[in-house]
């Protein structure tokens, strides 16, 4: 529960080049070849330069999104992130033009068909998600197009990372690759489940202080761990976490297994869970060149995503002219009513009451 989720949009970054889809639109009439879906279909809702988004296209687009990051959905309900969402959506297409036509060799093939393999059983497992597939019309074509398309722009910004940029990346961030082994005891804040409060703060702490007395009395650590703490991960085996590189913990946990004297128990470390009483066992640093495989790419994939987030910074408001998603409206509610509705229904009231004196008049 202590870990970390690195930046990856889920498996979208899996290594793939550009797959080249002709498409057929209705009424009867064909697209140019590599359009994206739902090119020309609907209402135009963006221009750009040499180019237009519809409401057709985009709702493909964020269904397919929606399916592969679920969270999507929630962010799109609110339009500023909603235009923020299809602006970025505009920056893929103009990079993915850029990239112009290139043919799928048998690795990066065997990419999409595994993508979309994966996919298609979470849409035909979950009558939620189907439901929306269904309305959005994305088709197999389109969930291909979608994916090579943004892969394939992560791929080539890939390429343009030198080995001397990931190098220096990894001295201002070593620290982040220490090995450690360390053991904690979390006395939980919230519920890790529903994010609900557990107890209070300052009783957290009480008892985190109480821990750590005990343990600074020479208490032991697994039957204390299993007494008190609350993280499931590592309560049945003595608290530990043993050699584990440290960025994979939330910050404040990381920070102290990478900072707090070794072989001492340390002073309550607060994060998101709780407070974590903690004693480092070991930490050993890892020098660039016994780095993973894996590490570097990570390394050369966050380096690709910053450059990436420059262009959609600094480079793609230049490109774009016009955004027209429609205005969204926020139903009155009897709490919620203007002043207007309010007005008409006193009005209302007030002929009513009018009315009935008049009956019990006559």
């Amino acid at each position: 529960m202590l870990r970390t989720n690195y930046w990856r949009r889920a498996t979208l970054l899996a290594l793939a080049a550009v797959l080249v889809v002709v498409l057929a639109a209705g009424c009867g009439k064909k697209k140019e070849e590599g359009a994206a879906p739902g090119t020309g279909e609907g209402k135009t809702i963006a221009t750009y330069k040499d180019g237009t988004v519809t409401d057709t296209e985009f709702k493909k687009y964020s269904t397919f999104f929606g399916i592969v990051q679920p969270q999507t959905e929630m962010y799109l309900s609110i339009p500023q992130l909603q235009e923020q969402f299809l602006r970025e959506y505009i920056g893929y297409k103009v990079l993915y033009k850029q990239l112009g036509d290139q043919k799928l060799d048998d690795a990066a093939q065997k990419e999409v068909d595994t993508f979309y393999s994966q996919m298609k059983q979470a849409i035909d497992e979950t009558p939620d998600v189907k439901k929306k597939a269904e309305e959005a019309k994305l088709t197999e074509a389109n969930i291909r197009y979608f994916y090579t398309m943004i892969s394939s722009i992560m791929k080539d910004q890939e390429k343009k990372i030198t080995d001397d940029q990931v190098k220096k990346e990894f001295e201002s961030t070593k620290a982040d690759y220490n090995v450690v082994s360390v053991r904690h005891i979390l006395i939980g804040t919230v519920d890790p489940q529903t994010g609900e409060e557990k107890r209070k703060d300052d009783e957290a702490l009480k008892l985190a202080k109480e821990v750590k007395g005990k343990l600074d009395a020479g208490g032991d650590w697994k039957a204390l761990a299993k007494q008190y703490s609350e993280d499931e991960g590592s309560k049945e085996n003595g608290g530990l976490y043993e050699n584990q590189q440290a960025k994979g913990w939330v910050q404040e946990f990381k920070d102290a297994a990478n900072k707090q004297e070794i072989g001492k128990v340390g002073e309550p470390v607060k994060s998101q869970f709780g407070y974590h009483v903690m004693k480092v066992e070991k930490r050993e640093p890892t020098p660039f060149d016994k780095l993973s495989d894996q590490d570097k790419a990570l390394i050369k994939q966050g380096l690709a995503s910053t450059n990436l987030n420059k262009f959609m910074t600094d480079e793609l408001p230049k490109l774009i002219t016009k955004i027209d998603l429609p205005k969204t409206e926020t139903p009155a509610t009897d709490d919620t009513k203007t002043d207007d509705s309010k007005t008409n229904d006193s009005k209302a009231d007030n002929n009513k009451a009018e009315t009935e004196k008049k009956e019990e008049a006559k």
